[in-house]
Order: C-alpha cells, then sequence, then structure tokens
C-alpha cells in the first residue's frame, strides 16, 4: 500500500481529486463494510473500474438500454457455458452480430462511470492506494479525467438530495 486512509476523513470526491491532480497510476480500493470498489488509474485518469455489490452486469445493461434482447442475452450466455466461460459475453455478442465493438465500449464505459458515481455518498470505510498497478484482462479501458465524472457524480447526488 501506497497511500491509505478513512473514508469519514477523505471521502472519495476528495480521492479522485488527488489522484487526478498528482497523476497517479496505480489501482484504488475503497472499502466499507458493505461493499467493496475499485478503480484503475493510469497518470490520474480513470481506466477502469469495478464494484462488488450494486452494479448491473454487463448484460442486464444492454437490455436495459434497449441494445439488446433478453433472448440475445440468453443464447449468449448459453455459449459462453458451454465454453465453460473461456469467452467473454461481449466478444460473443458481437461474433453473434447482436452489437458492434463501437456499442460494447460505449455500454461499458457507461458502466466504469456507474461505479464512480455509486460510490461518491460513501463516507464510512477505508481506502488504500496500489501504485502501478495495471488492470489485468481487460481490453475496453475508459481514460477519462476525473474531474469530468466527478462534477456530473455530485451534480446527481444534489438532484436526488432535492427529490
Amino acid at each position: 500500500m501506497d497511500l491509505g486512509g478513512n473514508l469519514a476523513v477523505m471521502d472519495p470526491s476528495m480521492i479522485f481529486q488527488v489522484t487526478g491532480i498528482c497523476g497517479l497510476t496505480g489501482k484504488m480500493k475503497l472499502i466499507t463494510m458493505d461493499n467493496v470498489a475499485s478503480f484503475w488509474f493510469r497518470e490520474g485518469g480513470l481506466l477502469f473500474a469495478t464494484i462488488d455489490t450494486g452494479k448491473k452486469k454487463i448484460g442486464e445493461f444492454l437490455i436495459e438500454n434497449d441494445i439488446i434482447s433478453e433472448k440475445q442475452l440468453d443464447e449468449a450466455l448459453e455459449e459462453m457455458r458451454k465454453k465453460d466461460g473461456k469467452k467473454r459475453i461481449g466478444n460473443i455478442l458481437i461474433d453473434r452480430e447482436y452489437l458492434d465493438l463501437e456499442t460494447l465500449e460505449k455500454a461499458i464505459h457507461e458502466q466504469i462511470k456507474e461505479v464512480v458515481y455509486e460510490v461518491l455518498p460513501w463516507k464510512k470505510g477505508q481506502f488504500v492506494f496500489f501504485s502501478g498497478v495495471e488492470p489485468e484482462n481487460e481490453d475496453i479501458l475508459l481514460d477519462i479525467r476525473m474531474d469530468h465524472l466527478l462534477l456530473e457524480g455530485l451534480k446527481r447526488i444534489d438532484e436526488a438530495a432535492r427529490d
């Protein structure tokens, strides 16, 4: 661990700002009693993000956004099971021509952004940063500045507080 602390002292938006301003490269984990989120950065830009609970799988995301049908997802999942999970669901959907690479990339980018928006309100837990760690086995990466995501995320929090 190269950097760490308490989310009650330094909330996720502050941590992300430091990561961006300092141009850090590595993996950040935010850990609460109920959830763990991981973020990978290169020179302060967000590359990839995952969260243990609360995030829709890519298939659910594609259906929800009317990109593929439930039947198409079921067929792709069946093919994935037959191949013992050795082929990723996105690649199967592309091979079957249910969507193209550009559409898949956009969906994954949106999914990554949603992880950022999900963790911004977290006030309890810990964060740790491991310098130099790159995402493994991920071929679709985001590479976006954190300040843009933070503004959108904080705007969402403000809007939710008004409702």
